[in-house]
């Protein structure tokens, strides 16, 4: 035989405790998620404040610096160049002529000149190129004084190109110019 049940109930019964327990963990979860959203809303605003600071900061000092690079180009375009490198090149010129060593020079004419010939004069002449030329008047016993004066200059490598420019004898003795390059132990480079 069958169990009776009887249902006294005007409705029938239903258990709705899961779905409460859904729902409540479902709010719970809702909850959290928004305090994260919350959390993170206010981070943001607090650290987009400080860098929009920062920002604000750079632009400024990248103006600042625009406005010096303005400045400073108005005073570069103010300068007259051209003369200030001729002016500068004249300087350089001048510096390089007294700077110039005649000790040096002279000890290294001593050198090389033979014995039979003695020097009247020593002009030097200042290249833009940093080049050192001698113009000088000489005075030998004999001709062949000349030609032994260009030998000597030719083998030595602080000379170079020597060329007669005047001869003349007489009862001194025989007179004659010579051109050469010098190299100076500093160069003296003009710009």
């Amino acid at each position: 035989m069958r169990a009776l049940h009887l249902n006294l109930a005007a409705r029938p019964y239903r258990d709705y405790r899961p779905l409460y327990a859904v729902v409540v963990a479902v709010s719970l979860a809702i909850f959290f998620l928004m305090l994260n959203n919350v959390q993170t809303g206010v981070r943001y605003l607090r650290e987009t404040k400080a860098t929009r600071t920062r920002i604000d900061n750079i632009e400024k000092q990248a103006a600042n610096e625009e406005q010096r690079a303005r400045d400073l180009q108005q005073k570069l375009d103010a300068v007259d160049v051209k003369q200030l490198a001729l002016q500068a090149r004249f300087a350089n010129t001048q510096i390089a002529a007294r700077a110039f060593s005649w000790s040096e020079l002279l000890d290294r004419l001593e050198h090389v000149l033979p014995d039979d010939v003695r020097i009247q004069s020593v002009t030097p002449g200042f290249g833009k190129d940093g080049s050192v030329h001698l113009n000088m008047d000489m005075w030998g016993k004999s001709g062949d004084s000349m030609v032994r004066t260009l030998d000597r200059l030719d083998r030595d490598p602080h000379f170079a190109s020597p060329f007669p420019s005047a001869e003349e004898h007489n009862d001194a003795g025989y007179h004659f110019g010579m051109f050469v390059e010098y190299e100076p132990s500093i160069p003296r480079v003009v710009e």
